[in-house]
């Protein structure tokens, strides 16, 4: 099968032949028919260590074929598992097990088969695009679980989003769902019109507007100083989540913090098979309809480089397998 492949002394993919993997019981084969290009492919194929003292640990080793965001039909299944069948189309939106993250611990979708632990597999309605299924694991999954779960989003709360980008806008989305009153924020004022669109009561080019709608739940999807801003401009008791990695460092006033009773928490991803399954009902009910771009799988490099310099608007797709 045709894969695209990290290897040690390069940052990009090397697009090669590789034997189909094998399915271990309890895991299924996926027939990749859509993977999402993530800058989080960039920061592993750029060498970059997510670690933490705790033991978590992000580092790929090399070969690895990369890509996390991974939709398509299952085409056969191990021993022991009865959670999917083949023939069911699915995406890698599931709870993943230590270890098991694919295109960091094991290979990932940018290849024509993937072999996944079953429990990572949620199904996807017929009439929901796998293109945007795929990118949904990721844009749409962090962004409503840093919303719904570490925000705790409450009806007729006034929530400001940082960042309108994919995974911003989606989280954006995710609090108008949830009743809230929410302004957007982004430099790039091209931008605003999109998230109103989506239901944002107003956006601002600058985080200190936020100060004048008094929002007691700020998520920030870019993070470094925006997040120092933020936690000045949420109200006092009110909290602020992290998703954005744009900055290693976060100074923040712990003045701000403490004397206003504020909370300041992070959040990466799911690690509930619940929140992709609820992401999924909305995708069915056209809640959330991601922007996706189609590229070819030769063009997997030149992607990740429109990616760096920032020419990408919502999100790039593969299809490794081709359509079904």
């Amino acid at each position: 099968m045709r894969a695209a492949r990290l290897w040690q002394g390069r940052n990009d993919l090397v697009l090669e032949d590789i034997d189909v993997p094998e399915v271990p019981p309890g895991w299924a084969l996926v027939r990749v028919e859509a993977a999402g290009l993530c800058r989080t492919d960039l920061h592993l194929m750029d060498g970059v260590r997510f670690t933490t003292r705790f033991g978590r640990d992000y580092t790929v080793a090399r070969p690895r074929v990369l890509g996390h965001e991974i939709a398509g039909t299952v085409t056969a299944v191990g021993d022991g598992v009865g959670s999917v069948a083949v023939g069911q189309r699915v995406a890698a939106g599931g709870r993943r097990t230590p270890g098991t993250s694919p295109g960091l611990h094991i290979d990932g979708g940018f290849a024509e088969f993937c072999a996944l632990p079953a429990t990572h597999l949620v199904p996807v309605p017929d009439h929901v695009s796998l293109d945007a299924a795929a990118v949904a694991t990721d844009s749409v999954l962090s962004a409503f679980v840093a919303v719904t779960r570490a925000g705790a989003v409450r009806p007729g709360e006034t929530v400001g989003i940082i960042g309108l980008g994919a995974l911003g806008s989606s989280g954006l989305r995710t609090a108008v769902l949830r009743g809230a009153t929410v302004y957007g924020v982004d430099v790039d004022a091209s931008r605003h019109g999109a998230a109103e669109a989506l239901g944002a009561a107003g956006c601002f080019d600058d985080v200190e507007a936020l100060a004048d709608v008094a929002p007691s739940l700020i998520v920030d999807f870019v993070g470094g100083a925006t997040t120092r801003t933020a936690l000045d401009v949420v109200q006092p008791g009110g909290r602020v989540v992290v998703v954005g990695l744009d900055a290693h460092d976060i100074t923040v006033d712990s003045f701000a913090l403490v004397l206003g009773r504020k909370s300041l928490v992070g959040s990466l991803g799911s690690d509930h098979t619940s929140d992709f399954e609820a992401v999924v009902r909305h995708l069915a009910a056209g809640d959330f309809q991601p922007q996706v771009e189609v590229i070819g799988f030769d063009e997997l490099n030149a992607g990740f480089d429109r990616l760096r310099r920032g020419d990408v608007r919502g999100r790039l797709v593969v299809r490794p397998a081709g359509p079904a």
